[in-house]
């Protein structure tokens, strides 16, 4: 019987749509978070009453909050857009079936790492979809290392399991301060 290699070109492309995703997810957090951050910013609250009725006559002026952008200030709103973005991006390589003979022992085939390509430190949580345990919790990983037979800290019967690995990306290893998060559906197998 000869292996004509398809099962790892699948599996490749499973990583490299995997990145997409974490990537696009990452971007449209961070692009939430900068509009947020901007119209906040821009905005005057006022806690008078009077601007809760609308007859003319109780009517304040308040000074408009809009933002006007010329050239100029377009370029440094798209600047910050790019910074925010680039700060809370990530790229994660793991595997998406974690095979276990029991749950006493590592799985040979459960892996993640931690890209060089990024610059922040990372953790994962494991959480099963239909109960929500935490049934792993990693240590932080730096830039450019991995981690392979992965055990997990809770018991499982035999069977097959969906689970979230939920990716947490830290500014650094001193403050622990997250910086983003992003969650990935995998497939926890034990026994044969």
């Amino acid at each position: 019987m000869s292996d004509n290699g398809n099962g790892n070109d699948q599996a490749g492309s499973s990583k490299k749509g995997l990145i997409i995703i974490i990537v696009f997810l990452v971007i449209i957090v961070a692009l939430v978070g900068v509009i947020a951050f901007l119209l906040g910013r821009n905005t005057g609250g006022s806690d008078n009453a009077s601007e809760a009725d609308n007859t003319p006559s109780n009517r304040e002026v308040v000074e408009p909050s809009r933002v006007i952008l010329d050239q100029e200030s377009a370029a440094n709103v798209m600047e910050d857009m790019r910074s925010a973005v680039a700060e809370g991006m990530f790229e994660c390589n793991m595997s998406m079936t974690w095979s276990f003979d029991d749950t006493t022992q590592p799985s040979k085939d459960a892996y993640v790492a931690n890209s060089k390509n990024n610059t922040h430190p990372i953790y994962f949580d494991v959480i099963l979809k239909d109960t929500g345990e935490k049934v792993y919790s990693s240590p932080v990983l730096p830039v450019d290392s991995e981690i392979t037979n992965i055990a997990l800290d809770k018991s499982l019967d035999p069977g097959t399991y969906k689970a979230t690995v939920m990716y947490t990306l830290l500014k650094d290893e001193e403050s622990q301060e997250e910086i983003s998060s992003a969650g990935f559906v995998i497939k926890i197998k034990v026994g044969n």
